[in-house]
């Protein structure tokens, strides 16, 4: 049953609806307020709430797993980039859960037994791997955070200003995980720490209701319009979640959190880089409306070479925040993972889903120019340690720093494809050498000419069947002759019908042979015409055993073929020669076969036309070799000069 009193210091009525609240906040007087059984203690006025970008607010509602929950309370907290709130939400059946929305995430979670051990906060790094509540997580962020307000009803004794120690921890998102990213948090600031377990959903996933009207109902667009201290430039603010903003005019970054714009960096002379999209842009990606709010360039240097490339920050009031890549010409959309991928440090792959993606660079990026807003104190100099994995057409990279280490998926993104989305008055420029996660343009032709093939094949697979059982091989003669070495005539066969030209006429002796050898002296003459053909053969087979094993040599048939026969009537004289080493009758069977099918053409055809689909997968790998020629790792994802691969691509032609 809901608890009420009033306050005691303004008299207002203070309300808790959950049994489990012992601590609230009076929304009218801001003080902090604790239950003693029907009283209430006032501890103190409670700091004012910061303005943010939530469109959450108590009263909000919304269900998670089928059930339905209401936001009772909330928690501000800040840290080194920013502020993120924590929402205390009560449920019908009478649970709390925890939502937090920083940066356009959404997690919620539940406190939760540990079920071992916890280490302390100072042996944690990022990318420690922990087991807890039974499921094994990684360490991605470390964060030494202020709780600096709050306001409504909460399950702890609560102040302004106490230090919190955080852990962020995610379950890596291998193949065979579930869809949902899994998600855990270590609170330091108690003894024992406070686990909590959850998981981070999409904005829509919660199905929310009761939002802060204007932050419902707002499109993208500028939330404020102010001026830069440092030369009065105009500077437009999309969203209250932004941390700094680069001044484009003067380039200095600025703290959109002081209402005053305290200056946090200085520009230093640089030159000017014109954003290909300009900011306030609005482009229409996945049938929602982004738009551009911060542009920076970033840099790897490798042996005293730069190798820029540009990045855009993306906002949606729901959605979030995302980035468009762009690097000589070849464009991304980029996600950060909720759920890092399956990765070990050192590994040549990371796998994310059911997809592996095979190492491909890595480097210190340092960002060289900054205009616009970003969701974090951004500055000009600033170093991530940056690995790519690619996949193409898509990609994983993996950015780390001092306490934390983040994921993200790209996704190529065609030129025209932008610029469409944009609407842009110029086009942009066309894309110049091969993109690291360009789709392989050789890779449809290839499948088409694969398919060809293959229809192909089988085509000439029914024909060489059908010229086989069907149309060819008709036997014109079939005959047993002997041959004996007391009778050294010739021998005349049988005469046969030819009723058309015969694309060939093949002669089949089988024979009896054993251990011997035979000579055939043959004439095939047309009886009409008096045209004789002529050809000479010679037929041996020899069989034996030599140290317990047999063997065999010759065969006791023998196959000769005539071509391009004209119509007539036909017969063969043959004139034996019998071996004088053993003398003994040859019975033999003669066979005439007109057309028979002839398999080695069958091969051949069949050579001929594997020679385009082999053509066409040598293309497809050369695109895939020049593709890694600029890449840090060989196509296996091993170190050059390493002995765990090889540098031919390998092109996957699927």
């Amino acid at each position: 049953m809901p608890f009420s009193a009033n306050c005691p210091a303004c008299g207002a009525p203070v309300v808790f609806k959950s049994a489990a609240s012992f601590h609230g906040v009076c929304e009218f007087c801001r003080s902090t307020l604790v239950r003693h059984g029907g009283d209430l203690e006032n501890l103190g006025r409670m700091a004012d709430l910061l303005e943010d970008a939530s469109p959450l607010r108590l009263g909000t509602e919304g269900r998670y797993k089928g059930v339905h929950f209401a936001v009772v309370g909330r928690i501000q907290l800040r840290y080194e980039s920013g502020i993120w709130n924590e929402w205390h939400l009560l449920f019908d059946d009478q649970r709390s859960g925890w939502l937090s929305d920083a940066g356009g995430e959404y997690v919620i979670s539940f406190l939760t037994p540990p079920g071992a051990t916890l280490p302390e906060f100072a042996a944690l790094k990022p990318d420690v791997e922990l087991t807890l509540a039974g499921r094994d997580f990684t360490v991605t962020n470390l964060e030494e955070a202020m709780c600096i307000s709050g306001e409504g009803e909460l399950p702890f004794a609560f102040g302004a200003g106490y230090p919190a120690q955080l852990a962020d921890l995610r379950a890596t998102g291998g193949a065979g995980v579930e869809t949902a990213a899994a998600f855990a948090s270590i609170d330091y600031s108690e003894t024992p720490p406070l686990v909590f377990v959850g998981e981070s959903l999409p904005f829509a996933a919660f199905h929310f209701a009761n939002l802060r009207g204007e932050q419902a109902a707002k499109p993208a667009g500028t939330v404020k319009a102010l001026q830069c201290p440092a030369c009065g430039g105009a500077i437009g603010i999309h969203d209250k979640a932004v941390q700094s903003v680069a001044c484009p005019s003067c380039l200095s970054v600025l703290d959109a959190a002081d209402k005053n714009l305290r200056i946090l960096q200085k520009a230093a002379a640089a030159t000017r880089i014109e954003p290909r999209i300009p900011l306030g842009s609005v482009g229409r990606f996945g049938g929602r409306d982004w738009t551009v709010i911060g542009f920076q360039q970033r840099v790897i240097r490798v042996e005293n070479i730069d190798y820029p490339w540009q990045e855009y920050l993306l906002h949606h009031h729901e959605e979030g925040f995302r980035w468009l890549v762009e690097s000589t010409g070849h464009w991304s959309w980029v996600s950060p993972l909720a759920k890092p991928p399956l990765y070990s440090n050192g590994q040549p792959a990371a796998i994310h889903g059911d997809q592996v993606f095979t190492r491909f660079a890595a480097g210190s990026a340092e960002t060289r120019y900054v205009i616009g807003e970003f969701t974090w104190k951004v500055k000009v100099g600033e170093t991530w340690e940056t690995m790519d994995f690619i996949a193409p057409p898509k990609m994983l990279s993996r950015e780390s720093g001092r306490n934390e280490t983040t994921w993200s998926l790209a996704e190529y993104l065609p030129t025209e494809e932008v610029a469409a989305a944009f609407k842009l008055p110029k086009s942009l420029p066309e894309a110049t050498g091969i993109g690291m996660i360009q789709p392989n343009p050789r890779k449809e032709s290839h499948r088409r000419v694969c398919r060809m093939f293959w229809k192909f094949a089988a085509l000439a697979v029914v024909a060489q069947l059908l010229w086989i059982f069907i149309l060819g091989g008709r036997t014109l003669l079939d005959q047993r002759l002997v041959f004996s070495p007391q009778n050294d005539e010739p021998v005349t066969t049988q005469t046969f019908q030819l009723d058309g030209k015969a694309r060939n006429l093949v002669l089949r002796h089988d024979t009896d042979l054993d251990n011997n050898w035979l000579g055939l002296g043959l004439t095939l003459i047309e009886k009409q015409s008096g045209k004789v053909w002529v050809a000479q053969t010679e037929i041996a087979y020899w069989h034996g055993s030599d140290g317990g094993e047999s063997w065999s040599e010759g065969d006791r048939s023998k196959e000769l073929e005539f071509r391009e026969l004209p119509p007539g009537t036909y017969y063969f004289v043959i004139d034996p020669e019998i071996s004088a080493e053993k003398p003994v009758a040859v019975a033999a069977r003669l066979k005439v076969i007109r057309d028979q099918a002839a398999w080695s053409n069958f091969f051949f055809l069949l050579i001929f036309l594997a020679l385009f689909p082999m053509f066409s997968r040598h293309r497809v790998s050369s695109f895939e070799a020049a593709r890694w020629e600029d890449a840090d790792f060989l196509s296996t994802g091993a170190e050059f000069g390493s002995n765990d691969g090889d540098s031919d691509s390998g092109g996957d032609d699927d």
